[in-house]
């Protein structure tokens, strides 16, 4: 399991970290996720993790929702579960066997998760219910990073990869939205710790940890390559 205490922690730093950035994209995928909320709609989180984006929509939005969230890692659970309390109902569970009954939700909402199966999403979806997904492109969020490591980059993909697979499950693709975002951080090591915080290069090591330094020499900008792509649940 990727996501251990050490993992966790290291994590939850990086995510608490100030950044200076050209958009936010979290706003944006937030907001959007809203634009589809009706009273009384219930909303799944897949991979979780923290519950920052159930939090993000209770903080952000007046409407009445049922928030529910899954993560296959206990130690994120844990968390999610500290930091919402009694706001939403957070399980440990698998992207790939959804322990839900057919047609539950109304939204289902995913960030940064990679892995997760569209035919499970497709079936605890409603009818005309909808799939808002924010991921990173080819270069996972780290351009110039990434650019060092192209062959050893984990689950680097393009937004067909995910469209494709979407519409093979009957889902519509309602919109694609590409960002190009500037970051710049505090420091180097800012920019170490979220290289380690989630599955981004095979067999990562101190070494190549040495040669983004070198690479980077003190520059602390970086380029980010985010997108947001709302799906529609359509009868087959």
């Amino acid at each position: 399991m990727f996501y251990d205490e050490k993992v966790v922690n290291i994590r939850s730093t990086s995510i608490a970290a100030p950044v200076k950035q050209t958009q936010d994209i979290n706003s944006l995928f937030v907001r959007k996720i809203i634009s589809f909320m009706e009273e009384g709609s219930k909303i799944l989180d897949i991979g979780t993790g923290n519950g920052f984006v159930l939090k993000q929509i209770k903080e952000c939005s007046s409407i009445k929702s049922t928030l529910t969230g899954v993560d296959n890692s206990s130690e994120m659970v844990k968390v999610a579960r500290k930091n919402l309390g009694e706001s939403a109902n957070i399980l440990e569970a698998d992207n790939n066997n959804l322990p839900f009954a057919n047609n539950s939700f109304d939204i289902i909402t995913a960030k940064n998760v990679t892995r997760y199966n569209s035919e499970e999403l497709y079936r605890v979806l409603k009818n005309g219910g909808y799939f808002v997904f924010r991921e990173y492109g080819p270069s996972k969020g780290l351009v110039e990073i990434a650019s060092l490591f192209r062959n050893r980059l984990i689950r680097s993909r393009k937004i067909e990869y995910y469209s494709t697979k979407l519409e093979k499950s009957g889902f519509d693709i309602i919109s694609v939205e590409q960002y190009e975002v500037q970051r710049k951080y505090q420091s180097v090591q800012e920019i170490i710790n979220i290289t380690k915080s989630f599955p981004f290069i095979e067999n990562y090591s101190e070494k190549d940890e040495e040669k983004i330094i070198e690479n980077l020499n003190g520059n602390c900008n970086i380029t980010s390559d985010p997108f947001i792509l709302v799906a529609k649940k359509s009868e087959r």
